[in-house]
C-alpha cells in the first residue's frame, strides 16, 4: 500500500475525505499557522519588520532556486503566473510580423495576454492537440524566423499530459524563440529543470502547499538578457538619486527588478514553510508517489471502459493529474461529493474532470474514487 508522504492530520479539513482536488487548491497545512504568527510578530517590530521580512524573502528565494536548480539571482516572487506571463509579454520589444505559439489546450493566461499583441501585428498561432496530446513536432512545423515565444505548460491542467522539457527545449533553441514554461502543474509534484526554459512560472496554491498572492519567476538572464521590466518601482531599481536627484536610477541587474514594489510578505511566509515541508520530504519521493498512484488511477479508469481518458499512460507523460472527458462532469463530480471525494471539474465550458494525487495521498484514497467512479 502506498502510504500517504505526508500525514492527513498534518492538514486542515481532510481527515474525513480523500482530497483529490491539488490540480485546484491544495489543504492548508496546520504548520502554516506558525508562518502566519511569526509574519504578525515579525511585522509588528516597527523598522526592523522590514529586515526580518526581507529575509524570509530571500530564504524562500534560495528554497525556490534549489527546486528548479538554478542561480537565486534568477527568482523572484510576483503576485500571480499570470503577472510572469505579462510581464513577458510586454517585456519584448514587438514587431509587426512576428510571432507567438501557443497550445489549444493551454490555460486562459497562457492565451489571452498574447491576444492584445494583435494591434501590433503579432500573430498568435495555436498548435491543435491530437487525441488530447500536444505533440513537438507539431510545434516544430509552426516555428519559423520570426517566433518570438513559444508558450506551453510543462504539465497540462487540463489533459495531465507533461511535455518533454529536454526535447521542447532543444527544439525552441534551435530557433530565435524563446521558451516561456508555466510550470504550475509541474512544480511540487515532479522535478522541473527550469534552466532549460528561458523564463519559468508557477503559482504556489496548488502542488507547492502554498496560497494564493505569490508566484515563482524563473528569468534566465543569459538566454534572455533583452527582456525588460514594463513596469518600474522603487523596489526595481539598486540605487537612486533621492530628493536631489529624483530621475536618477540604476535599474537592479537580477530578476527582483521585474518586482516594482514589496511583494506580498504574508504569502512568502506561507510559501517558506510549504517548500521547507516538501524539501523535508524530498522531490523525488513526491515524484515516485504521484506517479504510482496516478499510474493505480489510470489503469483502474482504463479498465472500466466507460471513461475517455485525456492523459496518457506513460510515466513520462504524465504528473499528478488523470482526467476524463465527460459530458457529465457536473453529475460526476456530485456523486463523488457525496461520497466524500473531491475532485474538479469544468473548466471554462469544457466537459473535463480532473483528479490529483498528492503527498497526502494514499492507494486507499485511489480505490475510494475508483469505487466511487465504476458506480456513478
Amino acid at each position: 500500500m502506498s502510504e500517504p508522504l505526508i500525514a492527513k492530520s498534518e492538514f486542515d479539513g481532510i481527515e474525513q475525505v480523500v482530497h483529490l482536488s491539488a490540480g485546484g487548491e491544495t489543504p492548508m497545512l496546520r504548520s502554516h499557522q506558525n508562518a502566519i504568527r511569526q509574519f504578525t510578530i515579525d511585522k509588528s517590530r516597527g523598522e526592523r519588520a522590514r529586515a526580518l521580512q526581507d529575509d524570509v524573502l530571500q530564504a524562500t528565494r534560495k528554497q525556490c532556486a534549489e527546486l528548479f536548480a538554478v542561480p537565486v539571482d534568477s527568482i523572484s516572487l510576483l503576485g500571480s503566473a499570470s503577472e510572469g506571463i505579462n510581464i513577458v509579454a510586454y517585456g519584448i520589444e514587438w514587431k509587426a510580423g512576428d510571432n507567438v505559439i501557443i497550445a489549444d489546450v493551454e490555460f486562459g493566461s497562457g492565451v489571452f495576454p498574447w491576444l492584445l499583441l494583435q494591434e501590433r501585428g503579432v500573430e498568435v498561432r495555436v498548435v491543435r492537440h491530437k487525441h488530447w496530446q500536444i505533440d513537438i513536432n507539431d510545434i516544430a512545423d509552426q516555428i519559423d524566423d520570426r517566433t518570438r515565444v513559444v508558450l506551453i505548460s510543462h504539465v497540462s491542467m487540463f489533459t495531465g499530459q507533461r511535455v518533454s522539457l529536454s526535447a521542447l527545449s532543444a527544439l525552441v533553441r534551435s530557433s530565435n524563440a524563446k521558451l516561456v514554461l508555466d510550470a504550475t502543474h509541474a512544480a511540487g509534484v515532479v522535478n522541473v529543470d527550469a534552466g532549460l526554459a528561458d523564463v519559468v512560472v508557477s503559482s504556489c496554491y496548488k502542488w507547492l502547499l502554498g496560497v494564493h498572492g505569490t508566484a515563482i519567476f524563473y528569468w534566465n538572464k543569459e538566454r534572455f538578457p533583452e527582456l525588460k521590466t514594463p513596469f518600474l518601482g522603487w523596489n526595481s531599481v539598486s540605487s537612486a538619486g533621492g530628493w536631489q536627484q529624483p530621475t536618477s536610477m540604476t535599474l537592479r541587474d537580477d530578476a527582483l527588478r521585474f518586482i516594482p514594489g514589496n511583494p506580498s510578505f504574508i504569502s512568502v511566509y506561507i510559501l517558506h514553510n510549504a517548500l521547507a515541508t516538501l524539501a523535508a520530504v524530498g522531490m523525488q519521493r513526491v515524484e515516485n508517489h504521484a506517479l504510482e498512484l496516478t499510474r493505480v488511477l489510470w489503469q483502474g479508469i482504463d479498465s472500466m471502459k466507460r471513461w475517455e481518458l485525456m492523459t496518457p499512460e506513460h510515466s513520462d507523460a504524465r504528473a499528478g493529474n488523470v482526467c476524463i472527458m465527460t459530458d457529465r462532469v457536473d453529475e460526476v463530480a456530485r456523486a463523488l461529493r457525496q461520497r466524500n471525494v473531491l475532485v474538479w471539474g469544468t473548466y471554462a465550458g469544457d466537459e473535463r474532470l480532473r483528479i490529483s494525487c498528492h503527498v497526502y495521498n494514499d492507494r486507499d484514497d485511489i480505490n475510494t474514487c475508483l469505487d466511487a467512479l465504476g458506480n456513478v
